[in-house]
């Protein structure tokens, strides 16, 4: 009987596991020579996150306005995991496939302040 109740509960478990959230960054078709960080990259953090609310200069969470700051970001890895890999980012609204693509170009190529 114990058997059943552990093999029941371990066959509930994996399907749930397998019903996670896909967090691939969809494929684009972006031209990884046209994203830059100042006609690019910031312009989309601007619009995207740099809400007043959000992560803008007097926002309530980390300033994600210049490149300084945003390197922060970027450099301890929480950036690409919360808007690329876990999707998290921005809250309320999904980045577009094109939009995902622009920052995967960009971190791709070391995230450079061009």
């Amino acid at each position: 009987m114990k058997f059943k109740i552990f093999l029941s509960l371990l066959v509930v478990t994996i399907l749930f596991a397998a019903c996670g959230k896909d967090t691939t960054v969809p494929a684009a078709n972006v031209d990884c020579t046209a994203v830059t960080y100042s006609g690019t990259i910031n312009p989309l953090i601007l619009q995207s996150c740099g809400g007043s609310n959000c992560h803008g200069q007097n926002g309530r969470q980390g300033d994600l306005t210049t490149y300084a700051k945003l390197s922060a970001y970027v450099n301890n890895g929480r950036f690409k995991r919360e808007v690329l890999d876990n999707q998290t980012m921005p809250q309320g609204s999904s980045l577009s496939s094109e939009q995902l693509g622009q920052i995967k170009c960009w971190l791709d190529a070391g995230a450079p302040q061009n």
